[in-house]
């Protein structure tokens, strides 16, 4: 800009433009008209600044522009100057006044963000270079001044711009005051309507008057407006407006309540709840809601169907709230868009709080006759609780009645789980609605619960647009619920919090407010019935211990009586997932001593639940091991359970597990297994199911270490029995063989031929002797204690011989005819003498079964790799030794001892053993009768290797 000597409209000159900006600040100081101050500022700006275009404009906060004031063009015409200029987003003139600092163009033809200035540049005299300069005080943009010039980037020096925001700030601050000025002449005062309307309220004798004197006030201050009355319906579940009364006739009936007079049709003018939205919950807060169009805009708590309908630009609405009751609400309309002041909204506030005040007084008497009938019905319900024997029957008496003193389509009564604290269905009245109720509930979050122990009462009178329970928005949904209200059994208070037994559900299919006298009646009706939940609850517990004490007998029994380990696994796992009502069961057990354990098949309820990965697993797994320290069952969730043992125990859908070790702590044993227990995600293990978990899993452990116990002596027992058996069969045919020899050798002298054939015959007879000692060497040496067989190929003739040899006395007693028939000329494998003890052993028994006289008959035959040799006799077998000779030999082993049987006693006792022998060598010994009536002993063996060994 080009600085020049200052020239005024009157001609006069000043010598500097500092001496003539002193002069027109003082001049500024002085004046009280805002015209005046912008003419003073132009006027130097145009004197001191050679510049073709000058342009003022204030800023008008509320509709966000800029309104001009008048300046410099060339162009005569002054329109564009004096317009109103809307402030766009992202234009220049709008970061001048936001950010509150100059800016420098230099050339704003080609800016686009100058809008109508650059359009009309041109017409202007082609301005190129602009100043936007501020107006500003106190951080507050009051306008803008704008320099044009036709030389393209010209900008102001460092002295020009001192002189602009010198004389701009005085500016600013003449207008700020004077507008300080005008709003205190102008601002309405709030203490005079306030006095004259408690003392119009106090002196009116009705409803309706006060009514009338409050909308008549609000007229008078507000202005212009359109002032109405709206009564809560919460039957019809809307807000109507205040009837007024007829000029002729009597005076209408006094509202009781927040309703109208008459049970009229909502007309034209009612509300709907549902149309409100946040407006309502707003006004039931206690807040005022304002809404205006004057910047373009409306509030969110009255939507714009609701301002179309009440055919307004501008609302203030204010609560007539008596203790958290919303009664209605004053409404004060507008016609055309406007700004409220704070004066008006806390008037009509007011007048809100002088109806509440004054409403209840209408209805007094009904009010209290309302009350003391509610009074009486929980005193009722009270005595019935408290005296009845039929608990029961008394609640159901309290809940229908509450529900036909409310209203209501549904009451219900949820019992809380002790432990999971999940609602389930006790009792239900309905009086609408055909949908049924689910037998369990979702448990409510923390946030319904922290409402429900704030406010004792939840109420959501719009639950479609409520955000208070949530958690059951599924299930209340199904049931149509349009608004309900929701409080718990009991008495909580503030410095003993007592168990909350159950909840209360109240449930309308309609849009409808719950007024203070119906929380507070069901919140009395409530206290009383927690007497009623509490009682059934301690039934309840106490029929769950006593099931579990009757289920706990019959399984700890059951185990007790059993005698394999597999019963034991099953029956543990069954009987306790059946007892405890659970999906899942298992088992993982292992042997003492064992580093890796068994997952044994377990009880499930769905195949989803069941276990799909290993079966071995590692005793150092950190769920086994993590179990085996704790004496007690220890509970865990899914979450807590390793990642490691979850290849292994990746059960779907369950979420809380149990585990118990079979034996640790006091015993001083080492664990025989862990059981685990599965359940749904949330399921909390109560103390007594615990303890049943506890006595359940002992018993177990000591059921497994008596069959392990007694299988170990068994099994030990079958040693020495068989130790016994051939070491006494050895001694017997060595005592045979001894005898026969010694008899021999008595004979030798009375032997024909001469000393050398006599000689001879000793010397066979002393071979016969040494042979004894083939078999005795080895059993003497490393069988004293423990059974160790061998394994070599054993010729058939040579056993059959030998027991045919061993058997020549009893045969010759009884006067029987053996015969060995078919082919002889095979090995089988096995242990030599064992065969030939178990060979000699069945000849016995079939010879003494034998009729004297009788034939005994040897055959043999080779098939498959096996050698059949079949002992066949025409004796009488008994019949119960051969159904006894029929079971699995190695079950045999841990038969009751206590238990009679034939395989305790001779013959029996031997041919069982022999079985067993028999079988672990790779064969088998049976016995059954023929077609023919004869009975045959088979004998079943591995048919011997080319290297056959010797027989003596």
């Amino acid at each position: 800009m080009v600085q020049s000597g200052p020239h005024y409209s009157d001609g006069s000159e000043a010598t500097t433009p500092l001496v003539a900006l002193q002069a027109t600040l003082q001049q500024m100081r002085e004046q009280t008209d805002a015209k005046a101050l912008i003419q003073l500022t132009l006027d130097y700006v145009g004197a001191v600044f050679v510049a073709p275009l000058i342009w003022l404009a204030l800023y008008d906060y509320q509709n966000h522009q800029l309104v001009g004031q008048g300046g410099v063009t060339l162009p005569e015409d002054q329109t564009l100057l004096r317009a109103v200029h809307p402030l766009q987003p992202g234009e220049i003139m709008e970061q001048v006044v936001i950010e509150q600092r100059p800016i420098s163009l230099p050339d704003m033809s080609q800016e686009p963000r100058m809008g109508i200035w650059q359009r009309e540049s041109k017409r202007l005299g082609g301005i190129q270079g602009c100043l936007i300069h501020p107006i500003r005080s106190q951080r507050r943009c009051l306008g803008v001044l704008m320099l044009g010039s036709q030389v393209w980037g010209i900008t102001t020096s460092e002295e020009e711009k001192a002189l602009l925001g010198i004389l701009l700030g005085q500016l600013a601050a003449s207008l700020q005051q004077l507008e300080s000025a005008w709003k205190q002449q102008t601002e309405k005062r709030l203490e005079d309507p306030l006095v004259a309307l408690g003392i119009a309220m106090r002196q009116a004798g009705s409803l309706q008057e006060r009514v009338s004197l409050v909308t008549q006030e609000l007229q008078s201050f507000i202005g212009a407006v359109r002032v109405q009355v709206y009564w809560h319906e919460r039957g019809q579940g809307q807000f109507s407006p205040h009837l007024t009364a007829p000029k002729a006739g009597p005076p209408a009936p006094p509202l009781a309540k927040g309703t109208k007079t008459a049970a009229t049709p909502a007309r034209d003018g009612s509300l709907p709840l549902r149309e409100l939205g946040d407006m309502y919950y707003t006004l039931a807060d206690g807040q005022v809601v304002v809404a205006h169009d004057a910047t373009g805009t409306t509030r969110s708590e009255i939507t714009p169907k609701l301002m179309q309908q009440l055919r307004a630009q501008a609302v203030l609405a204010a609560p007539i709230l008596l203790q958290k009751d919303l009664l209605g609400f004053i409404c004060v309309e507008s016609d055309v868009p406007r700004t409220w002041q704070d004066t008006e909204r806390q008037l009509v506030a007011a007048a809100g709080n002088w109806l509440a005040l004054a409403t209840p007084l209408e209805g007094l008497d009904q009010r209290i006759r309302q009350l003391a009938s509610d009074q009486e019905f929980v005193q009722q319900v009270a005595r019935s609780v408290y005296t009845q024997a039929d608990q029961q029957q008394a609640l159901q008496q309290a809940i229908s009645g509450l529900g036909q003193r409310l209203k209501a389509s549904a009451v219900v009564v949820l019992m809380l789980d002790p432990g999971t604290q999940t609602p389930r269905l006790f009792y239900e009245y309905r009086s609408e609605g055909k949908q049924p109720l689910p037998k369990q509930f979702t448990p409510l979050s923390e946030q319904d619960w922290g409402d429900l122990m704030r406010n004792q009462v939840l109420v959501a009178e719009n639950y479609d647009q409520d955000l208070r329970l949530l958690s059951w928005r599924q299930e209340l949904a199904a049931l149509g619920t349009r608004s309900l209200m929701l409080t718990y059994t009991g008495h909580v208070s503030e410095t003993q919090a007592a168990p909350i037994e159950g909840l209360i559900l109240v449930m309308h299919q309609q849009l409808r407010a719950w007024s203070r006298e119906e929380r507070q009646l069901l919140r009395g009706i409530a206290q009383q019935l927690g007497v009623v939940l509490r009682q059934s609850q301690l039934e309840e517990s106490r029929q769950r211990q006593a099931q579990l004490l009757n289920g706990l007998s019959t399984t700890c029994l059951t185990l007790q009586n059993l005698s394999t380990l597999p019963e034991i696994y099953n029956t543990t796992v069954q009987q306790t997932a059946q007892l405890l009502g659970i999906p899942l069961a298992l088992l993982v057990s292992w042997r003492p001593g064992a580093s890796h354990g068994q997952l044994q098949p377990p009880f499930a309820t769905a195949s989803e639940f069941r276990p799909t990965g290993p079966t071995e697993i590692s005793l150092q797994d950190p769920l086994l091991a993590y179990a085996l320290q704790s004496v007690e069952p220890l509970p865990l969730t899914h979450e807590q359970i390793p990642s490691a043992s979850r290849t292994w125990l990746n059960s779907i859908g369950l979420g809380s597990w149990l585990l118990m070790p079979l034996g640790s702590g006091a015993d001083l044993l080492a664990p025989l297994g862990v059981l685990i227990l599965g359940a749904e995600a949330g399921k909390v293990w109560d103390p007594y199911e615990r303890a049943a978990v506890m006595l359940i899993a002992q018993t177990c452990c000591w059921t497994l270490r008596r069959i392990l116990w007694i299988h170990t002596l068994q099994e030990r027992q079958e040693v020495l029995s068989e130790l016994n058996w051939y070491k006494h069969r050895r001694l017997l045919d060595m005592q045979n063989t001894l005898l026969e020899n010694l008899r021999r050798l008595g004979q030798v002298p009375e032997t024909p031929g001469d000393e050398a054939t006599r000689w001879q015959k000793v010397v066979e007879i002393g071979r016969g002797l040494r042979d004894l000692t083939t078999y005795t060497g080895p059993l003497l040496q490393s069988e004293s204690w423990q059974v160790r067989p061998d394994s070599v190929s054993v010729p058939l003739a040579a056993l059959v011989r030998k027991g045919l040899r061993r058997l020549e006395g009893l045969t010759q007693k009884r006067k029987l005819w053996p015969r060995a028939h078919g082919d002889m000329a095979i090995a089988v494998q096995g242990d030599a003498g064992r065969l030939e003890m178990i060979l000699w052993e069945v000849l016995v028994a079939a010879a003494q079964r034998s009729p004297e006289g009788g034939r005994l008959d040897l055959w043999s035959q080779a098939s498959e790799g096996y050698v059949e040799l079949l002992v066949v006799d025409q004796g009488s077998f008994d019949p119960n030794l051969m159904a006894a000779l029929q079971l699995d030999p190695e079950m045999v082993i841990y038969a009751d001892p206590l238990l009679k049987s034939p395989l305790t006693v001779s013959p029996g006792l031997e041919l069982s053993l022999c079985q067993r022998m028999v079988q672990r060598m790779g064969g088998q010994l049976s016995f059954y009768q023929s077609s023919d009536g004869r009975y045959v002993s088979r004998l079943l063996l591995p048919v011997g290797s080319d290297e056959v060994r010797p027989v003596a």
